[in-house]
């Protein structure tokens, strides 16, 4: 699995963007946007074509996400922390797809298995926040458990280091510095990634 994930603030042309990478065949794209307002949000997801819309994961204001057929549904650590396993559970009868972050090891097997996959970062030294370094060693394998959510790799992630993350035997990642560093070279960069991540066999 291969994941987009959204630049925090606006970018120009973002929704072309977004457009051109599902055409490419992005799997899934996660809107991140902690500042936006919900009017603005929905500007952006109105110019996104629909036929795509099933294919994005809203972090905030899940409540317009049934307006535009979206189920998927990421919560960050803050939110997680805010919601019951009840709420969850009938989020998932309700067909919905659930993610979360985190960022210790020892937060992965109290997770609440109704999530489906959590984003585990940074793996490697970020590129689009500075001062967001990994402190994982090298040779570092994250104990993965069965009947837990899908672990996907996230920091310092581009088609020169994905051979770092398959050795880390992520099963999934996602990328955000390596796609919207240089917006005009968003798809390129996306080819590039999605190349190398199709090449380790994922």
């Amino acid at each position: 699995m291969l994941i987009v994930i959204s630049y925090p603030t606006a970018v120009r042309d973002e929704a072309t963007i977004i457009n051109a990478l599902f055409d490419d065949g992005l799997e899934i794209f996660h809107m991140r946007k902690p500042d936006t307002d919900v009017d603005e949000l929905r500007k952006l997801l109105e110019k996104i074509n629909p036929t795509y819309h099933h294919r994005i994961a809203l972090h905030q204001h899940h409540e317009i996400a049934a307006d535009y057929g979206i189920k998927r549904w990421h919560f960050t650590e803050v939110n997680r922390n805010k919601i019951n396993e009840e709420a969850l559970i009938q989020l998932k009868m309700a067909n919905h797809i659930l993610s979360t972050s985190i960022h210790q090891v020892e937060a992965f097997k109290g997770l609440p298995l109704s999530f489906d996959y959590t984003f585990f970062g940074p793996v490697l030294n970020s590129i689009s926040k500075q001062g967001y370094i990994s402190s994982l060693p090298a040779d570092f394998i994250f104990p993965v458990e069965v009947n837990h959510p899908t672990l996907v790799a996230l920091g310092g992630i581009d088609a020169t280091t994905i051979h770092q993350v398959k050795l880390m035997q992520f099963k999934a990642i996602a990328v955000l510095g390596a796609i919207w560093q240089k917006p005009d070279e968003s798809i390129q960069q996306f080819k590039a990634v999605q190349k190398a991540w199709m090449q380790t066999g994922r």
